[in-house]
């Protein structure tokens, strides 16, 4: 006989004498059960949901997804030619917007025209334009407005970066560059908002130019 089996069944409790939660389903011990009403501890804590929602994207992204290996191939092609000079119209457009829509998100306008990314500002508007998502065209053209004035952002990364110490750059420093800077922050967040819903625009876009088709045959 095993030292588990010595002790009295009753200390451990099987599966058989659990009960379902009222909420989800999930089996939980009778304790738990007077403890919670008859509700698991994660939706006693309102976290079931999330719980759900997590286990189904990382399952997710288990699965063969066409448009991630379009990006993945998109940033390596730029990362051996910054001039996107093997890109299609289309490539560029689609690259250039993942770029702005996932810096803007991340950390703003600031990141987008402060990072790398900002070289491809024109892209981006005309890809913005491909895809008629005139809101965020225009929220973009407010902001490059705002940091660098009537002239567009230079493709110079250094160029940009002094360009934009002089209207945001040091803002706890004049008055100036504190109001730009929160009109900037205004900018962002009318962006985060997503009025044109730019994920879909992309994905519909990736798919009618065709720059999507050479990845499918793997799905």
């Amino acid at each position: 006989m095993t030292a588990l089996a010595r002790w009295p069944s009753a200390l451990y409790p099987s599966a058989m004498t659990k009960v379902a939660c009222n909420q989800c389903g999930a089996l939980i011990l009778p304790r738990t059960v007077a403890e919670t009403g008859g509700i698991c501890m994660a939706c006693k804590q309102g976290i079931r949901a999330s719980m759900e929602a997590s286990r189904a994207f990382y399952q997710k992204l288990k699965e063969y997804d066409p448009n991630r290996d379009l990006w993945k191939w998109l940033v390596g092609e730029a990362q051996a030619d910054p001039n996107l000079g093997g890109f299609s119209p289309a490539q560029r457009h689609y690259f250039a917007v993942g770029l702005l829509e996932g810096d803007v998100y991340n950390g703003g306008f600031d990141q987008f025209f402060s990072n790398s990314s900002g070289a491809y500002y024109a892209d981006a508007v005309a890809g913005l334009k491909a895809l008629e998502a005139e809101n965020a065209l225009k929220i973009l053209h407010d902001a490059a407005k705002l940091v660098f004035g009537s002239a567009p952002p230079p493709t110079n990364q250094q160029d940009r970066w002094d360009a934009m110490q002089g209207t945001v750059g040091s803002p706890g420093h004049r008055s100036e560059a504190r109001e730009a800077a929160s009109q900037l922050e205004a900018l962002d967040r009318l962006f985060w908002e997503d009025p044109d819903e730019l994920g879909e625009r992309l994905a519909a876009f990736a798919q009618q130019s065709g720059i999507l088709k050479p990845f499918e045959k793997q799905a």
